[in-house]
């Protein structure tokens, strides 16, 4: 009598690989045809949450993908148990509805502070759209969403706001330091720290910016007196140097050695070229107080050659007074140029030069 012998384990036959591809392809089956029943943005979701790749597909190519990835069998049992959940009533309609409106509050409070409420709009339209089409689930998700991102825009606005109120404080202190009058712009700076204190936001964003602008205003106005200052400054080396002038012309005439006093009025200048008007008017005077030393030199020569001294007055032509006067009896306007005559010509050329106009 002989025993029957034992087999021992063995691997996967065929028939098992074919039972488990016969399984795979009845999940396939069945997964494709409550997928087709689902929205596209359903599907999306789906595969975005079992990490199966679906950009830029179409909802018949999302479908394929969803039903032959690995999670086919779990997606499926999702789907089955999401069935079984009993339906949302009209009342749970109306309290997603209203969680949308409370959202929808909160977003334009936001919005009204200055808050950036794009992100939360989004959302917003999706809980809307959502709940159109009946998706009460994913619009109560939308709703949340969207007042969680403003509630989010709100707060870093308020955050702004404050941090607005240190920045125009220091630009304030700025504008007193320059000599600006701040004193309208520190007041709307009172008032809005008052109204932020009260977490009356609005009211205290609206006095930050007034304080703003008054303090732009204050410093510009100082500025603008700045300048006026420095022009008339300039205009005042400018004539120093001008008023050398003729006498200068003059000593050079008689000979006499004037070159420190050019090089102050060169000097001069240059300083005054290059935007340093405070300088400039220092050696602008230096210059002046050394042409005036040659003066008493020149009125000994004048009287020595019979010239009398020339009589400060005005150009006929501009009106100015900043007159050059020559020792041929012939003098300029230093302003517009025009040519004049100081003393009477003595010799035959002068007297045609005066009777030519030249």
């Amino acid at each position: 009598m002989t025993t029957p012998e034992r087999s021992g384990p063995t691997g996967p036959t065929a028939s098992d690989h074919d039972s488990s591809q016969d399984f795979r392809e009845a999940v396939g089956r069945a997964l494709r045809i409550r997928l087709e029943k689902l929205r596209p943005r359903q599907i999306r979701e789906l595969a975005e949450r079992h990490g199966v790749r679906a950009g830029g597909l179409r909802k018949k190519e999302v479908i394929e993908a969803l039903a032959a990835s690995d999670s086919a069998a779990k997606i499926l049992l999702d789907l089955e148990n999401r069935d079984r959940i009993p339906s949302l009533t009209p009342e749970d309609a109306s309290r997603i509805q209203g969680e949308l409106t409370a959202a929808r509050e909160a977003i334009n409070e936001a919005s009204n502070l200055g808050a950036a409420v794009g992100a939360a709009e989004d959302a917003w339209t999706a809980g809307e759209q959502s709940l159109q089409e009946g998706d009460l689930e994913s619009a109560e998700a939308s709703a949340a969403r969207a007042a969680q991102r403003a509630t989010e825009a709100r707060e870093r606005r308020i955050r702004e706001i404050e941090s607005s109120l240190a920045g125009v404080a220091d630009h304030i202190r700025q504008a007193r330091d320059v000599g600006a009058n701040v004193g309208p712009a520190t007041a709307l700076l009172e008032e809005a720290r008052e109204a932020f204190t009260a977490e009356e936001h609005p009211r205290a964003d609206d006095f930050v910016k007034r304080a703003e602008r008054a303090a732009m205003e204050a410093q510009r106005a100082q500025i603008e007196r700045a300048i006026q200052l420095r022009e008339a400054q300039v205009e005042r080396t400018e004539a120093l140097i001008a008023s050398c002038e003729p006498l200068l012309q003059e000593a050079e005439a008689y000979g006499m050695r004037v070159a420190e006093v050019r090089t102050l009025l060169r000097q001069a200048r240059d300083v005054l070229a290059k935007g340093d008007y405070l300088e400039g008017i220092t050696f602008a005077r230096n210059a002046q107080e050394a042409a005036y030393r040659l003066e008493a030199q020149v009125s000994e020569e004048r009287a020595r050659r019979g010239i009398k001294r020339p009589v400060p007055g005005v150009c006929g032509a501009c009106g100015s007074d900043a007159l050059l006067f020559y020792d041929d009896g012939w003098g300029r306007c230093s302003k517009c140029g025009s040519p004049f005559r100081w003393r009477p010509p003595s010799g035959v050329r002068e007297r045609v030069r005066g009777l030519l106009g030249s």
